[in-house]
């Protein structure tokens, strides 16, 4: 472990993300990104210097310098990665058009219609009366909620298609 303190800070951030409900999971996904971020710029800092901290100095040697420096890149790499993965996540909760809201308010057949359609006035489905029209942003919220609840479901299906976790036994 390069820096205990702020890799188990990163770990709770993940175990937070993924024990996530659809109301929180937007706040936990940007304090995870944060702790990504902050993670990562100690990793640059510490690829940066000339001399990489080992356990002792008399059992450094060129290998165990090349080793450290190789972890570190990893390290790098796999926090990238996440940050890319999480972004994404992120990105498909908050940036949702009224097209894009409409295609998942038909594809989840939101309060029974699989016909719903943006109009000047906002979206509704076809045979809808002035009560069913939704504004554009009140679509996009309810169409995130979906998205949100979907990726909540997926998380605990896998969850428990891996079976209980070690913190748990």
């Amino acid at each position: 472990m390069l820096y205990p303190q702020l890799e188990e800070k990163l770990d709770q951030a993940r175990n937070a993300l993924k024990e996530a409900d659809s109301e929180n999971i937007i706040e936990l996904c940007k304090q995870y990104l944060a702790t990504l971020g902050e993670y990562r710029a100690k990793l640059y800092e510490l690829q940066g210097t000339s001399t990489v901290p080992l356990k002792s100095a008399s059992s450094s040697s060129c290998l165990d310098i090349a080793e450290t420096r190789k972890a570190i890149r990893a390290a790098i790499e796999n926090t990238t990665k996440e940050r890319n993965r999480t972004e994404v996540l992120l990105l498909s909760f908050t940036t949702l058009s009224g097209y894009e809201a409409v295609a998942i308010l038909n594809k989840r057949k939101y309060k029974g219609h699989g016909d719903w359609e943006q109009r000047s006035g906002g979206i509704k489905f076809n045979d809808g009366t002035v009560h069913d029209l939704m504004t554009i942003q009140q679509a996009v919220d309810t169409a995130s909620l979906l998205l949100r609840e979907d990726h909540i479901a997926r998380n605990a299906a896998q969850a428990a298609e891996e079976g209980p976790s070690l913190l748990t036994q």
